[in-house]
């Protein structure tokens, strides 16, 4: 999907949930939802979104100087004109009620757009990151790549994993194992979060000269897609999974085979007792 298919289908899904859709757009959305999973999938989610922020989003007045400047210009706002006289217009004068109305309706205008806005940013992130797969090793092999593209393997640059473990931990779901590799040739770079079916989990990142090896843990009950086992190659990237009592691992690398064969060898050995490599 192209970056304006992306936006194009943004603006209708957005355009959905403000109800903007004509008659025909309607119809048409919801032939999209039933042809696409993933899109009414993502529909479902942003209203229960915006309905749950209009649920708990806590409320406040308008300020007074808000009101009073509605109020100010609906006074001004000249009255329309009589068919039979061409008298200039007059100022209209506001009963209090009906200020008081105008100043709830500012305020639920106002908490209109925070919430469109909310759900507008919360829609542009998931429809932009990958969908999920029963392959999480093709997912990895995308993220690997765009970080590579970005010139930025990790969110966290240190070399420290008493730096690196914390800041993970406070941004995912899993507690990761990061092994001290350095004498190995492995020296640990920084770490980065990448979100599996909608999960945040961690990513270690380790060098090995001019190439980076990028380890993301998963729960040992991660449903790792069946493959021939060993060392895969994907869109031109090497992949290795194994496992242990307590997590799942896939490595992704632009390293050769041997390398990375090495690598998940010395992971393994200082992560502590591993089953197999688990068929992928």
């Amino acid at each position: 999907m192209t970056d304006r298919d992306v936006n194009e289908r943004l603006l209708r899904l957005n355009a959905a949930l403000d109800g903007e859709l004509d008659a025909m757009g309607s119809l048409e959305f919801e032939r999209e939802m039933r042809d696409d999973a993933a899109l009414a999938a993502e529909y479902r989610r942003l209203t229960q979104l915006r309905d749950a922020v209009r649920r708990h989003a806590p409320r406040e007045a308008a300020p007074q100087a808000l009101a009073d400047r509605i109020a100010a210009l609906t006074a001004s706002a000249p009255a329309a004109p009589s068919p039979h006289a061409a008298a200039a217009p007059t100022a209209t004068v506001v009963p209090f009620r009906r200020r008081a109305w105008l100043d709830s309706r500012a305020l639920a205008m106002a908490a209109s757009f925070a919430v469109l806005g909310f759900a507008v940013g919360a829609g542009l992130t998931s429809l932009r990151a990958p969908a999920g797969s029963g392959d999480i090793a093709q997912h990895l092999v995308s993220d690997f790549a765009r970080a590579e593209i970005a010139g930025q393997p990790f969110d966290v640059a240190s070399s420290d994993r008493h730096t690196v473990k914390p800041w993970l931990a406070n941004r995912t779901t899993v507690s990761g194992t990061i092994v001290d590799l350095a004498p190995e040739g492995f020296p640990l770079v920084g770490g980065r979060v990448t979100i599996v079916d909608r999960v945040p989990t961690p990513t270690l990142v380790y060098r090995h000269n001019e190439h980076v090896v990028a380890v993301t843990e998963l729960p040992v009950d991660a449903k790792l897609a069946p493959g021939r086992g060993g060392i895969e190659t994907l869109d031109g990237y090497h992949i290795a999974r194994w496992s242990d009592p307590n997590l799942a691992y896939v490595a992704v690398s632009d390293m050769d085979e041997k390398a990375l064969g090495d690598f998940v060898e010395a992971f393994r050995r200082g992560g502590g007792p591993a089953t197999e490599p688990a068929k992928p």
